[in-house]
């Protein structure tokens, strides 16, 4: 649950007066729109799980007390969450029994790529629609389904976004790397984006020097690290989720590691701020992160609901706003809005409003894209993230170069251990 001081938070951004207050009491009359979620509340991805719950919760909140669904006579989200528990057993389980025990009318999640691909086939089988969040096997959204919808960056995406930014770099300094080692976690949503940087890396004259699926809840990276340094690549990418990402960066540090154009790693635990917290600062200096909302935003915005979601997030968290909880509050703002054309919590009448999407502007925009509508495939195609570099303790964007700040200089190549 989120702590009582939340509320206070939201006060910024919700409406007052006679007007609020009998809106307040249609949502109080009406029957709650049940919402399920599936996300990784335990196991190996709790942190980021966590993370898209409470992102969900404070969204819900704000919907609801700014008069619910107006067109359901004010009817309030009901937000009811499964834990998948990060495994895709649990997570198609779940997903059947909040279909048909739960009878809610959308769902959302489920994070792990591996976890919501056979999920989402559940959901697609069962009629209900499904709102991706965080996943971005590409699959997910190419398979011709009616009831999945996915809002942020698939995996070609994202590998596009990170040699694109070490295209950029190149462009401006005259320096960059020829050869590039991958180092990826072994289910879906590492495989997928394997594939894709090699695929793309092959295209723009990178050599893939080493080629490397790690297992998860790994105890010891020095073995992938003995390849590394063996293959001697000028840059390595890595997609780990939060707890083998903590490992290998805090052994990458220890054995001193040099690589001259740096880490780059595609969100996973290096979007996670828990993994922040359990190392020193010098672990993560120089290091590049393909990031799926843009971590500087804060500081260039004074959009009142942001800044509320933010405010809400330390107090429930801990921490501000992070990729995970603002995909997870964007992700309701979505559903509300369907819900709002619908004029009904029917599962069909959600799909067809669903498909007929296109926010160019509001709080369903919070992770920086311009646009969100759906494709015939049910694919965000404005979907996109930034590449930021940890620069002074701090990720700053640097990618794409509109996107940059006029005092932010980004340090290409990295330096060498010896040398920071």
């Amino acid at each position: 649950m989120l702590s009582g001081n939340l509320g206070r938070a939201l006060q910024r951004v919700l409406l007052a007066g006679a007007a609020m207050a009998a809106l307040g009491s249609m949502a109080q009359a009406a029957d709650a729109v049940k919402v399920g979620c599936v996300l990784p509340l335990s196991g190996g991805s709790a942190a980021v799980g966590n993370q898209t719950r409470v992102g969900a919760e404070i969204a819900a909140r704000l919907i609801n007390e700014a008069g619910g669904i107006k067109s359901l006579d004010g009817a309030p989200l009901e937000v009811l969450f499964a834990d998948s528990q990060s495994k895709p057993d649990v997570g198609v389980t779940e997903t059947e029994r909040v279909i048909s025990r739960e009878n809610v009318s959308v769902l959302c999640g489920a994070f792990n790529s591996a976890v919501t691909f056979p999920a989402t086939e559940v959901a697609e089988r069962m009629k209900t629609p499904w709102v991706v969040v965080g996943s971005v096997k590409d699959e997910i959204t190419e398979r011709d389904f009616k009831y999945v919808f996915r809002i942020n960056n698939k995996a070609t995406y994202d590998a596009r976004e990170q040699i694109d930014a070490i295209d950029l770099l190149k462009e401006e300094t005259g320096e960059g790397p020829k050869t590039i080692a991958m180092l990826y976690e072994g289910s879906d949503w590492g495989r997928s984006h394997a594939a894709n940087v090699k695929k793309i890396a092959a295209e723009r004259g990178y050599e893939i020097v080493l080629d490397e699926a790690a297992p998860p809840n790994q105890t010891d990276f020095g073995n992938q690290l003995l390849k590394i340094r063996a293959a001697r690549p000028d840059a390595v990418i890595v997609a780990l989720y939060t707890p083998d990402h903590l490992l290998f960066t805090r052994q990458m540090m220890e054995q001193r590691l040099d690589l001259p154009f740096g880490v780059h790693s595609v969100g996973g635990g290096m979007e996670d701020p828990s993994f922040y917290k359990a190392l020193p600062a010098e672990a993560v200096s120089y290091a590049f992160v393909q990031e799926d909302w843009q971590i500087d935003k804060l500081k260039v915005t004074d959009d009142p609901v942001i800044q509320a979601a933010n405010d809400a997030s330390v107090e429930a968290l801990g921490y501000g706003l992070s990729a995970y909880s603002a995909q997870g509050f964007s992700a309701m703002y979505v559903i509300a809005d369907a819900l709002e054309r619908a004029g009904s919590a029917d599962r069909e009448k959600l799909r067809e409003a669903l498909v007929a999407t296109d926010l160019q502007e509001g709080p369903a925009l919070i992770t920086g894209y311009q646009r969100i509508k759906f494709d015939e495939q049910g694919q965000n195609t404005f979907a996109h993230g930034v590449i930021s570099q940890n620069l002074d303790g701090e990720r700053k964007t640097i990618w794409p170069k509109a996107n940059r700040a006029s005092d932010t200089a980004p340090v290409w190549p990295v330096p060498a251990w010896s040398e920071r």
